[in-house]
């Protein structure tokens, strides 16, 4: 959902508003709590230290009432003359009225003599020695546990007159008297009493009936002995540990105290709301005036980008003017001044975007327009004219660019007077369009032979003459394309053809053009073949002269595609060589040649294999390395192995070819110079290269018969290879007597169709055992 710069703006002062008073409330919400929490814990402390009070004042009053109870003669009399029934009865009477539920006679030896809880004790311990211990010395009490509950236990001595023995009164610290502690004393909170018998975690033996469970809560933690903050039941308490006086022999026992937190901010509450409805009521407030104040900066932003948007749409009237005064109105002045220069400045690309700037001339990209719009008119026919002049390189090498211009200038004059109804454009910077809506092949050429009398005529310029030498390919509509830039594509083709030709004129010819879009997708094919086994190799014999027998073959691709049938070598070789591809295809010959040649090798007939390799086979530098594998690999002797190259192969980059033919020489592979005599550099790196044979084109050996010259010529060659130590190679035999002069010149070896065509592996191995008359 798209949201508008009004509502954003608006958005942006309520939540600047909301979180201002988001952090002031928090800010005095944490304020506050604190407060809060720093006094409970005072009042916590100061209500830990009222409840040890009100326990010691229990103690008192229990103290003083067994006190009187020692005085009572009857009692000290039945203690003297052990009549533990008198004692018994007065015993359990007196813990009656003083609220205790156990009282004990323990005499001086520290065994119990009577008991309130048990009728039936005799000579028992006291289980606390070090209350009765010091009772003599002053009024002792302490809180006990006995069976998992909790005690207040005094000890008061009995004189008469000297002491005869200890009363030990057992009060209750149950629910109930907590409670009620509680509530005589306005303690606030809750109140348990806790054991932590050995190894055991803290329990709770006796709780006041809020029932808040803060030990259990806090789920055997550690209980604090200072006010601290803990969750109990989920919500927050200050919660205090505040130990009781005990025996040393029994397991420790406290008093928790807790206090809420949320009891403690209750009154605060008010406070709350009270904020609460501040906030909402400055929020509706805050939301009115930030959307009046968003709406009267909005507006002219709104209509800024209204401004904006027709001028991306191309409308360039300037936007109006804002009655303003302020940076607004500033901006919408600055914005129609922008409109007006971004208008002039698209004018001025547009004419430089579509125009030459040198003649003026439409240029390749408004010569396409102008011709879609001629065939979307309905012109039924149409003759595109490449004009191309092939001596700009030269002209603007040697006279410069300033005279380059105006012979453009001048050439588009030219082109202007002669073809006057054509539309004319300049495609590049040494050619030329003119376009000639329903023309036909007759119109085409007459305005093309117009052209290229006109531009024929030198240019003349300070004594100085230059001729353009033009050169004109047509493409007709729609015979040869039916988009602009096909057609454009296609003329250009024509026009490279005619700049080489005796006549610098032709038509296209999809037959003769080297860059059709199915040669593009044989090397792909290319690639599919040779993964898919759709190559083969053939192998055309070699015959020795001197002994007429075939002793060698030269391994020759063939391609027999699933769909086209034979694919000729010339239709794929070059193309392969020009985009990289003939590096697999070398590959894959080399192994499937040298596999074959280990064949024939195990069956008793040595052959030698040659291969083709290309310039950029020799630019591979492992070449020698993986040459040497496969001859490992296949068992295959190096010296029937050989590879031929071109002169041209090596020219291209003559060190690295070298490096790699050494390497391959040196291993004991046969090198072979293919085409030799046709080339302008043999001579000059033949003396560096490891050649072990010349192999003569067969342009001199297809007339060698009845052509004295060509006699010569391979005599010639035939000598000076005898003399470098090479063999000789005569290439294209095609008749007997070519045969028969190149066995009396002393030629080695003879290769072509008189011998024998190239040849699958399978009928070579017959042909080569039969031999040749």
């Amino acid at each position: 959902m798209r949201v508008g710069f009004r509502l954003r703006l608006a958005l942006f002062f309520v939540a600047t508003l909301v979180t201002v008073q988001l952090l002031t409330a928090v800010l005095v919400y944490g304020v506050t709590r604190r407060a809060m929490v720093s006094e409970g814990e005072r009042r916590l402390a100061f209500n830990a230290q009222a409840f040890v009070a009100q326990m010691d004042d229990l103690s008192a009053r229990v103290a003083g009432n067994v006190e009187v109870l020692s005085l009572d003669y009857a009692l000290r009399s039945a203690i003297a003359e052990r009549d533990h029934g008198t004692v018994f009865s007065v015993l359990r009477n007196h813990g009656r009225r003083v609220g205790a539920s156990r009282m004990q006679l323990v005499g001086l030896d520290g065994l119990v003599e009577v008991d309130t809880a048990d009728t039936h004790t005799s000579e028992q311990r006291f289980a606390f020695p070090d209350l009765a211990e010091h009772a003599f010395d002053r009024r002792t009490a302490a809180v006990v546990t006995l069976q998992a509950k909790a005690y207040w236990v005094v000890v008061v001595p009995i004189y008469a007159p000297q002491p005869v023995a200890l009363v030990v009164v057992y009060v209750p610290l149950d629910d109930a008297l907590l409670d009620h502690l509680r509530k005589l004393s306005a303690l606030p909170g809750d109140i348990e009493l806790a054991v932590r018998p050995a190894g055991a975690p803290w329990r709770t033996v006796a709780r006041s009936l809020t029932h808040a469970g803060l030990v259990a809560s806090l789920g055997g933690q550690d209980l604090p002995a200072r006010p601290s903050v803990r969750l109990v039941s989920g919500h927050e308490y200050l919660v205090l540990a505040q130990p009781l006086s005990q025996p040393h022999s029994v397991a420790p026992v406290v008093a928790v105290l807790g206090y809420s937190l949320e009891d403690a901010l209750r009154p605060f509450r008010s406070v709350a709301i009270a904020w609460a409805l501040l906030l909402a009521l400055g929020l509706v407030l805050g939301l009115i005036g930030a959307w009046l104040t968003a709406r009267s900066v909005s507006r002219p932003v709104e209509s800024l980008a209204d401004a904006a948007r027709r001028i991306e749409a191309g409308d360039y009237h300037t936007p109006p003017s804002l009655d303003r005064r302020d940076e607004l109105g500033q901006l919408a002045a600055a914005f129609g001044t922008m409109a007006e220069a971004v208008r002039q400045r698209e004018e001025r690309i547009r004419e430089q975007a579509l125009h030459d700037h040198v003649t003026g001339l439409p240029n390749r990209v408004a010569i396409e327009t102008t011709i879609d719009r001629a065939r979307e008119a309905g012109s039924g026919r149409g003759a595109l004219l490449m004009v191309g002049l092939t001596r700009v390189p030269d002209i603007i090498k040697t006279m410069g660019h300033g005279l380059y211009d105006r012979l453009m200038r001048e050439v588009s004059g030219r082109l202007g007077r002669v073809a006057a109804r054509a539309c004319l454009a300049r495609a590049t910077d040494t050619q030329f369009v003119a376009w000639l809506p329903n023309a036909d092949r007759n119109e085409a050429m007459a305005s093309a032979l117009r052209i290229l009398d006109a531009l024929g005529a030198p240019y003349v310029e300070a004594d100085v003459s230059i001729d353009t030498l033009p050169a004109i390919g047509i493409a007709m509509y729609p015979d040869d394309g039916l988009q602009t830039s096909v057609l454009l594509r296609h003329a250009e083709v024509a026009q490279f053809a005619a700049s080489g030709a005796s006549r610098p004129l032709a038509f296209y010819e999809a037959a003769t053009d080297p860059h059709r879009a199915e040669r593009l997708s044989l090397m792909g094919e290319l690639r599919e073949a040779l993964d898919h086994g759709q190559l083969v190799l053939h192998y055309q014999p070699k015959l020795e002269l001197a002994t007429r027998r075939i002793d060698g073959v030269e391994a020759l691709v063939r391609w027999y595609h699933p769909r086209r049938g034979a694919v000729p070598p010339q239709d794929f070789i070059g193309m392969a060589e020009d985009t990289g591809n003939i590096q697999r295809l070398t590959r894959w010959a080399l192994a499937a040649g040298i596999a074959q040649g280990s064949r024939w090798h195990a069956c008793g007939l040595a052959l030698k294999v040659a291969i083709n390799l290309s310039a950029r086979d020799l630019a591979e530098v492992e070449l020698p390395l993986r040459i040497g594998r496969l001859l490992s690999i296949h068992g295959l002797p190096p010296g029937l192995l050989t590879v031929e190259i071109t002169e041209r192969a090596v020219i291209g980059e003559p060190e690295k070819a070298m490096r790699v033919l050494r390497g391959l020489a040196d291993m004991g592979v046969g090198i072979a110079v293919d085409d030799f005599g046709v080339g302008q550099s043999a001579f000059a790196y033949l003396r560096h290269l490891p050649v072990s044979e010349l192999k003569i084109d067969q342009t001199f050996i297809r007339h060698l018969a009845r052509d004295a010259g060509d006699q010569t010529i391979v005599r010639s060659i035939v000598e000076l290879g005898h003399r470098l130590g090479y063999q000789v190679t005569a290439e294209g035999v095609e008749d007997a007597r070519a045969l028969e002069q190149l066995a009396a010149i002393g030629c080695d070896h003879a290769q072509g169709y008189f011998i024998a065509r190239p040849l699958p592996a399978a009928e070579l191995a017959g042909f080569a055992r039969a031999g040749v008359a």
